[in-house]
């Protein structure tokens, strides 16, 4: 077959698949097209999940006559004017492609008015020839989309169902609203509405209207700059999650994208704290020199691109981070209030850190050539560095003025730890209600908020007794290929006969623990795969669960104190390294009803 150039309708409706896919992308663009017209109130309204009608109308600055007829030309637009002026783009269209292809795969109305004089009316059907005529109109723009691909019958029968077109509508103008709080939006069908945000004070209002007022309690303020970057929004505590991105907004420069860069940002500030294939929500605005970010990567101007991507990333997991972490302020030399009086004395937070593990060693343990903590970090960074990007170096954290809040946890200062149930549960009462909290997965976020801890790092200590772990054929061959790397996590080891390995030394915290288990698991972290979660953080998450206490351990009331208060003045207290529950609350009116005093 010979080379042809293409019928010009024909590459039109080519060239329209890269910006419109479905309906939720014609939303999108008419949408941006809105905003960039300075509309407070947008109103969308669909027939079919948008299979059979869209109608977006907004009170925008509208447009004259002559600027109406020329906005469904391709490569028409007010936005730019010279290939320089790609490079600082500020508005969110730009590209004048949008209302073509839109108008070359549906049948296309739009009406406009600058306020002023007769409206202006555009006509165009499958990408024919404009109709351009006077009409009645409030200032502002109206688009109606009838028969979304009724000329492509190919793409149509790409569509969804109503319901899922008519979800991912929704789902894009909840992100586009939430990018936009000073707007208010509407989404209906037939009568009904699915959407409606009224304009918003600030972005947490937003927030609360579209996740629910519960929801945005547990969300903390973001504000951050690193570089060139500044980050600022809001993010939930990591005990809040959904089973998608859906509930994640990333926007820049007022932007809303998807960005995958940008996405790993946030995986790595909820590393270690949230299960696999759960993400809390989110919405972050980053703001960026236009110069340092490419928006012309894709048609549909959803992909971003950054000159500097790893800071990007570096500057959305830091901002995160540091939000939801939490530090203990410094002791007060201020006196405190006076105290409900207990019949035992209350933990404080004033008491100085022990740096408890619980241990069941002898007591006559001799003391452990430990290499130097300075030089063990170096080994570390060392190895991470090495290892890009299986593991990110982390950068140092910052204080907060005022440490945020932990969410619904207890207050260290009005504890008492009553008891251990069943050898695995602490019970700690609090004035008005009483916590049962899992011993081991406390200790273990105490443990990994200690490995992780570059001020006070564990030690490595030698073993009285050296450990024999036999190992199959093929993690033996593993083994011999990465002891050199599980020896900067403080397992110091040695081929031992074919199918084994002796253990010499291990990180204090193991010490008369499952060091086994805990070899054998830190070898499969460090050769297998996890996405979402750096090679480091999973091997110091599988030595932290392994040194724990474990459920049937009984502790002393002292160790009990002790293993609560490193707990509760941990970093990320509310969930485990795993993303489980840590604790639970059982307020003093529920027991009364419980047991029938009203």
């Amino acid at each position: 077959m010979n080379i042809q150039v293409l019928d010009p309708l024909v590459a039109q409706q080519v060239a329209a698949g890269e910006v419109v896919d479905r309906p939720a992308s014609v939303v999108k663009e008419l949408v941006e097209n809105s905003l960039d017209a300075g509309a407070t109130r947008v109103e969308v309204e669909v027939g079919d999940g948008g299979t059979s009608r869209i109608l977006v109308r907004d009170d925008g600055s509208g447009m004259p006559p002559e600027d109406a007829r020329l906005s469904v030309l391709r490569h028409a637009t007010s936005k730019i004017r010279t290939a320089g002026d790609i490079e600082s783009v500020a508005t969110l269209g730009f590209r004048g492609e949008a209302l073509p292809s839109v108008a070359s795969v549906s049948a296309f109305t739009l009406t406009t008015s600058i306020g002023e004089g007769p409206g202006t009316k555009v006509v165009v059907d499958g990408g024919g020839p404009a109709e351009v005529s006077a009409a009645a109109h409030p200032k502002g723009t109206t688009v109606l989309v009838d028969r979304i691909f009724y000329n492509v019958p190919a793409r149509r029968a790409f569509l969804k169902g109503p319901r899922a077109e008519r979800a991912a509508i929704t789902e894009t103008l909840t992100h586009l609203a939430t990018a936009h709080p000073e707007v208010a939006f509407r989404l209906s069908e037939n009568g009904r509405d699915y959407l409606s945000l009224p304009v918003a004070g600030d972005l947490l209002e937003r927030l609360a209207q579209v996740h629910g007022v519960a929801k945005a309690r547990a969300m903390r303020r973001i504000e951050y700059k690193s570089g060139a970057f500044e980050v600022s929004g809001y993010a939930a505590l990591p005990s809040l999650t959904e089973g998608s991105r859906a509930h994640q907004t990333v926007s820049v420069n007022g932007r809303f994208v998807r960005a995958d860069n940008l996405n790993r940002g946030l995986d790595d500030a909820y590393r270690q704290t949230v299960p696999g294939g759960r993400y809390p929500p989110a919405a972050l605005r980053i703001a960026v020199d236009p110069r340092r970010v490419d928006v012309n990567v894709h048609p549909t101007k959803q992909v971003v691109r950054f000159s500097e991507e790893r800071a990007a990333r570096g500057a959305v997991a830091s901002a995160v981070r540091e939000a939801i972490e939490w530090r203990p302020p410094a002791p007060s030399a201020a006196p405190r209030p006076a105290e409900r009086t207990f019949t035992q004395d209350r933990l404080t937070r004033s008491s100085p850190r022990p740096g408890y593990a619980p241990s069941f060693a002898a007591e006559d343990q001799p003391a452990y050539p430990a290499p130097a903590a300075q030089s063990l970090r170096e080994a570390r960074e060392r190895v991470a560095e090495a290892s890009r990007p299986l593991a990110e170096r982390r950068e140092p954290y910052r204080e907060p003025y005022e440490p945020p809040e932990r969410g619904d946890l207890p207050p260290l200062e009005d504890l008492r730890v009553i008891g251990q149930l069943a050898a695995g549960y602490i019970l700690v009462e609090e004035p008005e209600s009483l916590w049962v909290v899992d011993q081991h997965v406390a200790h273990e976020r105490a443990i990994l908020d200690r490995l992780n801890d570059a001020e006070s790092p564990a030690g490595v200590q030698s073993l009285l007794i050296p450990e024999v772990v036999e190992l199959s054929a093929s993690e033996a061959m593993k083994a011999a290929e990465n002891l050199e790397e599980l020896s900067v996590y403080g397992f110091e080891a040695e081929p031992f006969g074919p199918r084994s390995v002796r253990v010499t030394a291990v990180i204090s915290t193991l010490a008369d623990r499952d060091v086994v288990g805990a070899f054998k698991d830190a070898l499969a972290a460090v050769t297998g795969t996890d996405p979402g979660h750096s090679r480091e953080d999973r091997i110091l998450a599988t030595i932290a669960c392994h040194s724990a206490v474990k459920m049937g351990d009984r502790l002393s009331h002292p160790e009990m104190e002790a293993l609560v208060k490193d707990w509760l003045t941990s970093r990320l207290p509310a969930t485990c390294p795993h993303g489980r529950s840590i604790c639970f609350r059982l307020g003093i009116n529920e027991i009364g009803r419980k047991l029938d005093r009203h």
